[in-house]
């Protein structure tokens, strides 16, 4: 009778576990589906800034793999292109001081995609199921649109030195 009763306990004991396991599975499988939904590049590091994940525009926009990638430090991926002084210094203080940075702008040379400007947001984030906190790096490219805004700097001062030199010249007549 005891021994039924213990095995009775320890069925009870390994379906919570399997249901555990199943909800943490879901979980991921939620959070992935997530990943892959945001346009623009993202990359989850744990506490020691090595990748867990990334999204699909992460590999596309960097012209990376996933096994190049997962498990690495950040700052040793693309052979380290991604090893940003301040860029290192905002992340390793996402984690014990601060919780978030938002639109810090690296301006960066890479060996594959060429030039790129990105501001990049990084949020700390908690994994209850292992206890463990990690960041969510958000990567937005603004290469383009810092294009256009120069030249439309260069538009409107060419413009302003036209109208200042056919207002010179009209005030000669």
């Amino acid at each position: 009778m005891e021994l039924r009763s213990h095995n009775a306990g320890l069925e009870k004991t390994t379906a919570g576990m399997i249901l555990l396991e199943l909800a943490a599975e879901e979980a991921r499988r939620y959070a992935e589906s997530i990943l892959g939904t945001v346009r623009g590049p993202l990359l989850v590091l744990d506490a020691n800034l090595k990748i867990i994940s990334a999204n699909r525009n992460f590999y596309t926009t960097f012209k990376v793999n996933s096994e190049e990638t997962i498990g690495t430090f950040i700052y040793e991926l693309g052979n380290k292109q991604w090893d940003i002084p301040k860029l290192r210094e905002l992340l390793e203080e996402v984690l014990p001081e601060k919780e978030a940075f938002e639109d810090f702008e690296v301006d960066h040379n890479f060996q594959d995609i060429g030039h790129k400007i990105m501001l990049l947001n990084a949020r700390q984030i908690f994994r209850k199921d292992i206890g463990a906190k990690m960041i969510l790096l958000a990567i937005e490219d603004i290469t383009e649109h810092k294009r256009m805004e120069s030249l439309l700097i260069d538009s409107e001062e060419q413009y302003r030195r036209l109208f200042e030199t056919a207002s010179d010249g009209i005030v000669l007549l």
